[in-house]
């Protein structure tokens, strides 16, 4: 044996700070990795659009809704007043990230004839759509069409987290298999 024995706890010391030192690179990794982001600042840039609506045999209707954001880069609204769904059990289905350009079925929602005449709607950076009053100059969808399920948004991002975690937890197993395969414990 080479020098001095090594005691067991300078040793976990140095494997938690490695480990630590992983998980930050890969955290780094994953922020890198997503598209640049700038929040709405005053200047309204995305408008919800209705793409289309389907009548229920229940008498409720099928809402498939998106957005135009005019600008060049993503912008975030956090749900509140400047991103929310009415009524409130709708709050959880818009997005909260827009990409630029025209998206096409950002969320669903089955809305019920009481909830229509009411003004269930979509208020978004300074705009609202009425999902009953937009109807009458958007189109009803294809019987075809296969509807978004529905759904906020957050799919890519809960992707990257996990693949983040099995990444992690892949390389420290990994580590683990080499550090106890070495051991000389003379």
């Amino acid at each position: 044996m080479d020098g001095l024995p090594r005691s067991s706890t300078a040793r976990r010391l140095r494997a938690g700070a490695g480990h630590a030192t992983l998980a930050a690179v890969i955290a780094l990794v994953g922020l890198v990795a997503l598209p640049g982001t700038a929040s709405a600042s005053g200047t309204h840039t995305v408008k919800p659009v209705l793409n289309c609506y389907r009548e229920n045999p229940d008498d409720s209707w099928t809402v498939v809704v998106g957005y135009v954001n005019s600008s060049r880069t993503t912008v975030d609204i956090p749900r509140g007043p400047g991103n929310q769904a009415l009524p409130s059990r709708f709050a959880s289905l818009p997005p909260t990230s827009f990409r630029p350009g025209t998206v096409n079925g950002a969320f669903t929602a089955v809305v019920s004839r009481a909830d229509l005449y009411a003004g269930a709607r979509w208020v978004l950076d300074g705009y609202t759509l009425d999902y009953r009053a937009a109807a009458s100059s958007s189109p009803a969808c294809p019987s075809s069409t296969e509807l978004p399920a529905q759904g906020n948004g957050l799919g890519p991002a809960i992707g990257l987290a996990a693949a983040g975690v099995v990444g992690t937890v892949w390389v420290l197993r990994a580590r683990a298999r080499g550090t106890a395969g070495g051991r000389d414990d003379a």
